[in-house]
């Protein structure tokens, strides 16, 4: 599928109403859209690359040292297979290849930063660029102070991606990250970047982001080849904040064959813990809306989130 791509300079002249419908048609209608012409972007990105690559050729032992204490409630660091997700057969199936590290943006005293490799300053950078370009378009689609949404609050948590090449041992999970909604606000991107034996290769035909355009049916793949592209998705607490005009983007990353390695990045908007809405959406018929909300019907961002990290982590 086609990416709407949009001028940076052009949605940030107040002026420009072509721009600023066409990024509401973008994310109303597909879900997805694409930023050209952002400064430093493709620049930064690279850095990233480059460092996450460093850091993933650590021995596992090494970057499990900095694994999250999910039991005291930590979530920042480095992990391996923790999530699942249902396949089109309704089974629930293990994201195995799918390793990450997860960092508030802008940095945070909680963040464990590796020794081994300086990762801190590239993925720092780059997140910090996303999450402000991202702010842009929440303003421009009328998620901001005019329904009760503070931009300056609005926290940035970032996701270090590499999805692992097939190896001898795998299952019969056909992706690298199983079909879902992102659960906060809206979510930043970058184009993927693909490896094999250690050479950057162009993304294979059969493998990369795939979404169900808001407007369609089924999963369509999305050519986002060109580096330079920032791309931004809705999550499901935008779509409950919006009542439904705009609708959360169902993704999911089809695996590579060939050894290949797949080097991402996500940037996830988080509302105040204790932000509440009550929502007229078609999301409040969902479990984690009806179990949590209140006497009133209203739910907070913190047991929304919750409940979503309840679903998706896997058990054993």
């Amino acid at each position: 599928m086609k990416l709407d791509i949009i001028a940076y300079q052009d949605l940030i002249d107040a002026a420009n109403l072509v721009a600023h419908q066409s990024l509401e048609r973008a994310l109303l209608g597909k879900g997805i859209v694409g930023i050209s012409g952002v400064p430093r972007f493709e620049e930064r990105s690279r850095a990233y690359v480059e460092a996450a690559v460093r850091f993933t050729a650590l021995e596992e032992s090494l970057k499990n040292k900095y694994a999250p204490k999910r039991d005291e409630g930590d979530t920042e660091g480095y992990e391996l297979g923790a999530e699942w997700f249902k396949d089109e057969a309704g089974e629930w199936a293990i994201d195995d290849k799918k390793a990450s590290f997860y960092a508030h943006v802008p940095d945070h005293h909680d963040n464990k930063w590796p020794q081994e490799v300086d990762l801190k300053s590239p993925y720092l950078e780059l997140g910090e660029l996303i999450f402000k370009t991202g702010k842009v378009l929440l303003d421009i689609i009328g998620i901001n102070e005019k329904i009760g949404v503070q931009l300056d609050q609005l926290s940035g948590y970032a996701r270090m991606l590499h999805y692992h090449k097939e190896g001898e041992t795998t299952n019969a999970n056909p992706n690298w990250c199983g079909e879902h909604y992102d659960h906060g606000v809206f979510t930043g991107l970058m184009p993927a970047y693909y490896f094999q034996d250690g050479v950057e290769v162009d993304e294979p035909i059969e493998a990369g982001l795939d979404i169900a355009p808001t407007n369609g049916e089924g999963f369509k793949k999305i050519e986002a080849a060109d580096k330079s592209i920032m791309l931004f998705q809705v999550g499901e607490f935008g779509q409950l904040l919006s009542n439904d005009r705009i609708r959360a983007t169902k993704h999911r990353v089809k695996k590579a064959s060939n050894g290949i390695d797949r080097y991402a990045f996500a940037l996830f908007y988080s509302a105040p813990n204790n932000f509440e809405v009550k929502s007229d959406s078609c999301l409040i018929e969902d479990a984690r809306y009806r179990q949590s909300q209140s006497s009133s019907g209203s739910i907070s961002y913190s047991q929304w989130e919750e409940a979503s990290f309840a679903r998706y982590r896997k058990t054993d």
